[in-house]
């Protein structure tokens, strides 16, 4: 008769094998997926407020810095606008599709947009338009939002948006855009948004100065920014020494009974 092997494993070791599985199972998610991700959609800010070169804005654990591209701007480089609000946007030209809080990127301005605590960041996905400087205008796209990230040890990446089009009386639209993989799984210390306007020959431009009649329309809306960050490598190495002293723990229990 032939006798077959059998393996015989203790409870204990079945249990810490299933522990040791877990734990590396967990490390693993960990090191590869975004620990958490917040979305800056400017609801806790005050409607109305113009931001000039330098001012911030913070929400959701980051924080946006207004950029005057042209030093010394009048009137502003940004608006808090309140799409419930006619008001906010009395000659038209602004989008017409969002009854929220959004931000308003005015005459050729930008913002740059950093963690507080000063990690790295990516930018999954955003709501945009353009900000025409009045309505009634033909529905084209007038530019492109512009997005361009930094790293750490140096060097850049950028992407740009095409602005959608206006709605029946000539306003412009919000679109949403979900970035792709090669830009939205970029790990980034700071963000940098603005826009251009095409100019005809297949190019899209900001204005230098008052020589050039497109000076301050390179105008943009923004909402929902969508921000993933990943574990800091000091918090992976907490969970990993506190993983392995429960492991240590369970051989000691394991040879105590065995």
């Amino acid at each position: 008769m032939t006798t077959h092997p059998t393996s015989c494993v203790s409870p204990a070791r079945s249990g810490l094998n299933k522990l040791v599985l877990g734990a590396a199972a967990a490390l693993a998610l960990l090191g590869t997926a975004p620990a958490m991700a917040a979305t800056v959609n400017f609801e806790s800010m005050v409607a109305d407020t113009m931001y000039g070169d330098g001012d911030t804005l913070s929400e959701a654990g980051y924080t946006l810095h207004a950029v005057d591209n042209h030093a010394g701007t009048s009137g502003g480089v940004g608006l808090l606008v309140n799409g419930l609000d006619p008001t906010s946007c009395w000659l038209g030209g602004c989008p017409t599709n969002n009854t929220s809080h959004f931000y308003a990127g005015l005459n050729d301005g930008g913002f740059t947009i950093t963690k507080d605590d000063g990690g790295v960041f990516s930018l999954r996905s955003l709501d945009y338009g353009f900000i025409a400087p009045v309505g009634g205008q033909p529905n084209v796209s007038y530019g492109q939002l512009m997005l361009t990230g930094t790293f750490g040890m140096g060097g850049s990446a950028s992407i740009a948006l095409d602005f959608p089009g206006t709605d029946g009386s000539g306003n412009p639209l919000f679109d949403s855009a979900t970035l792709p993989s090669a830009f939205g799984n970029t790990l980034l210390n700071s963000l940098t948004i603005r826009a251009c306007l095409f100019d005809g020959m297949g190019g899209c431009t900001v204005a230098k100065d008052w020589s050039d009649p497109t000076i301050y329309q390179a105008q943009f809306a923004v909402d929902n920014l969508r921000l993933a960050e990943v574990p800091e490598p000091a918090s992976l190495a907490l969970i990993g020494l506190g993983m392995g002293a429960l492991l240590q723990r369970r051989r000691k229990s394991s040879s105590n009974h065995a």
